[in-house]
């Protein structure tokens, strides 16, 4: 067993052995001593090669075990202490700027006020310097009396005018509206008439004549025309026949200074053609 090599003992026994005399006791005692002598002799032999080495072993570890099953949910703790306040965190980037919004409605009109008090009235100012007193002037020369002028002598003046419309209709909706006319029949030298506002200037002082005609066409529903001194009615004429042509006419006598105008204006639609349909005349009938 020391030198590494295996050793099997093999004792037989068939029976039971007497221990007195020579016979069978003694024959087992010389076997016996026979066989320790085989054992010494092979512990005394020289020593066998180094078997080979053998396989390593198993490390000795098992195989890991199964998970067990999941227990059951522990009762749940009593609440922790509340924890002291953290530090104030570091500031952050400012935002961008956001979309200007919308103008809101307009707000109620504010109660006004009740007015404030009068303030206290300030001091008087000082009295100025009293001016000196400018010198008198000398008076002036008194100038020689002029000559009479000579009234100018209208006694043989002429002052006639025939005036019409040659095309077109007017329609008016004041009656203020004046009565254009568009050529002169008759304009006497010295006779002052505006064919764009159909107004005559008296240039004479006396008593005159004035006549006029208008004609209205059957369409429209009415129509008037006045005569007017210096903006005053004279006389007027007037239709509201629709179903027809209709001459609106008139004449007046006046008495006229120098400077004063006359002119027609209508109220409603006057018509004309060639044929001169609407006229306007007036003359001298003597001066003053």
């Amino acid at each position: 067993l020391l030198l590494g090599n295996s050793v099997n003992l093999r004792a037989s026994v068939t029976g039971p052995v007497a221990s007195d005399g020579d016979g069978p006791a003694s024959q087992a005692g010389q076997t016996c001593c026979q066989e320790t002598a085989a054992i010494v002799g092979i512990l005394q032999g020289s020593k066998g090669d180094a078997g080979q080495k053998g396989e390593p072993g198993d490390d000795g570890r098992g195989l890991p075990g199964k998970m067990g099953p999941r227990g059951l949910v522990g009762p749940t703790g009593e609440t922790g202490v509340k924890g002291q306040k953290g530090d104030i965190g570091p500031r952050g980037q400012r935002g961008a700027r956001g979309v200007k919004g919308q103008f809101g409605l307009q707000g109620r009109t504010g109660i006004a006020g009740e007015p404030g008090l009068i303030g206290p009235i300030g001091p008087q100012g000082d009295t100025g310097p009293k001016g000196s007193v400018g010198q008198t002037g000398q008076t002036g020369v008194k100038g020689q009396k002029g000559e009479p002028g000579e009234a100018p002598d209208d006694s043989n003046q002429r002052v006639a005018f025939t005036v019409v419309r040659t095309s077109n209709s007017d329609t008016s909706t004041s009656v203020d509206t004046r009565l254009p006319f568009q050529a002169t029949e008759t304009l006497l030298p010295g006779t002052s008439f505006d064919l764009e506002t159909g107004t005559f200037t008296c240039g004479v002082p006396g008593t005159y004549v004035f006549m006029f005609s208008v004609l209205k066409l059957s369409s429209s529903s009415n129509l008037y025309v006045y005569l007017r001194k210096n903006g005053d009615v004279v006389v007027s004429g007037y239709s509201d026949d629709s179903s027809h042509w209709e001459q609106v006419s008139g004449s007046a006598v006046v008495v006229l200074q120098r400077g004063d105008t006359m002119y027609l204006t209508m109220y409603g639609r006057a018509y004309s053609d060639s044929n001169h349909l609407t006229s306007f005349s007036g003359f001298l009938l003597y001066p003053e």
